[in-house]
């Protein structure tokens, strides 16, 4: 295979998976969060039986596009389907496990990489994507439909309450409680006329286009896109990419090793990130993430041009990797459901992952170029001077959502804490009328 068909083989995924971010907010919103979650095992397992079979190279590309399909539409797809079902307390915690649960699976697939990347055994590694689309659906019919979604739609109340009594578990009157509170919320939105209640079953759906569009949204869209493209434009895939180079010249030993010792540290960063995300809250991590990885990165810059510093790159690598794997890998769709109304956290999150997969392209494609203008170190005192004026506007216009709902969030105009006076909507309880 030529290595102009090598890297459209690559390309493929990502194609699909842009393909699959754009058509995300439709399907999730005209089937539901956990039916969606099923069509993407499907796709997910449909493009892993074409690449494991697959006996030419357009078997391979197709097989990659249909996978990244499923791709994309999961990954808009399953943080607002998780903040929709957790405590509100809990929301950073369960937001951050998926991030975890990411880097554990790249962390396997680099183990059975190194252990199977051979001509009689590769096909295996593919395979596995047929036993986990397998076991998704195996599983998926235990979850429960999203409550929060549930009750945006029409005539969906019931169901909601049903679908958040499996998660709560008795007494009801808490899931009462609970879903009272989503109705007042959306009312005292109605009183301030300017955002409409998310568990109200009259409201329309938000496409993307309107989420583009709409004056409505123009906060949060701004907001949406400073940490999906802060994530990319970090240069985080421009380190990994040196890391084994680097890591090799000072642990000559372990070489076939280092990115599994990279990965190693962003798994062991990113749990201490799910166990800080409720404490320390998303601004904050991100702030302080954003920060770091800018020092690390100019520290990265110098020791790549000095001499004799290899050491010294090592640990900024490492710096810079654990730095990401606190704020910067997790937040940018962790953040995102808080940030909007429930009938338009399908298209703010299939507008996020397009950038996020656009700007991933835009470095990726123009990283090696970039190079050879401005050298290997001059790379890295870009990245850093990026990082810089992101934190900078982040420090701005970034709120603080721990602790709050997004109608909360919506109120106080994406204000970066909670104003002094504002109390919170309490709920309606029993008293309150069944609409």
């Amino acid at each position: 295979m030529s290595d102009a068909k090598y890297s459209l083989v690559v390309a493929m995924l990502l194609a699909g998976g842009l393909v699959g971010a754009l058509s995300a907010s439709y399907v999730s919103d005209r089937f539901g969060r956990r039916l969606s979650l099923f069509g993407t095992a499907v796709l997910m397992g449909l493009g892993s039986v074409i690449m494991t079979f697959a006996t030419t190279a357009s078997m391979l590309m197709a097989g990659r596009f249909i996978s990244g399909l499923g791709v994309g539409i999961v990954t808009v797809v399953v943080p607002p389907y998780i903040a929709e079902c957790v405590p509100k307390s809990s929301r950073g915690f369960f937001g951050a496990l998926t991030q975890l649960s990411i880097v554990i699976g790249i962390l396997v697939a680099q183990v059975v990489g190194m252990a199977w990347s051979t001509l009689a055994a590769w096909r295996s590694i593919l395979a596995i994507g047929i036993v986990l689309a397998i076991a998704q659906l195996l599983l998926l019919p235990f979850c429960v439909d999203s409550p929060r979604h549930l009750a945006s739609i029409p005539g969906g109340l019931n169901s909601a309450k049903a679908s958040l009594l499996r998660l709560r578990g008795p007494p009801i009157e808490l899931v009462e409680a609970e879903v009272n509170e989503w109705r007042s919320e959306g009312r005292a939105d109605d009183d301030d006329q300017q955002h409409v209640a998310t568990a109200q079953p009259e409201r329309q759906k938000v496409n993307a286009l309107r989420f583009l569009t709409s004056p409505q949204y123009r906060r949060p869209l701004g907001i949406i896109l400073l940490v999906q493209l802060t994530q990319q434009f970090s240069g985080i895939n421009a380190v990994i990419f040196y890391s084994t180079s680097i890591m090799s010249a000072v642990f000559p030993q372990s070489s076939d090793r280092i990115t599994v010792y990279i990965s190693i540290v962003n798994l062991i960063m990113t749990g201490v990130s799910a166990y800080l995300m409720d404490r320390a809250g998303r601004r904050t991590l991100f702030l302080v993430s954003a920060a770091s990885m800018a020092a690390m990165s100019l520290l990265l810059g110098w020791s790549i041009e000095a001499a004799g510093q290899d050491k010294v790159s090592a640990a900024a690598i490492i710096g810079f990797v654990a730095a990401f794997a606190i704020g910067l890998g997790p937040i940018p769709f962790l953040i995102l459901p808080e940030l909007v109304d429930t009938p338009a956290v399908s298209s703010a999150g299939s507008v996020g992952l397009a950038s996020n997969m656009v700007s991933n392209f835009v470095v990726s494609a123009g990283f090696l170029g970039l190079r050879d203008i401005i050298g290997q170190g001059g790379v890295f005192y870009l990245f850093g001077c990026i990082l810089i004026i992101m934190f900078a506007l982040a420090w701005w216009i970034l709120p603080e959502t721990k602790g709050r709902s997004a109608d909360e969030v919506i109120r106080s105009n994406w204000a970066l804490y909670p104003p002094q006076h504002y109390q919170p909507v309490r709920s309606l309880g029993a008293t309150s009328p069944e609409p």
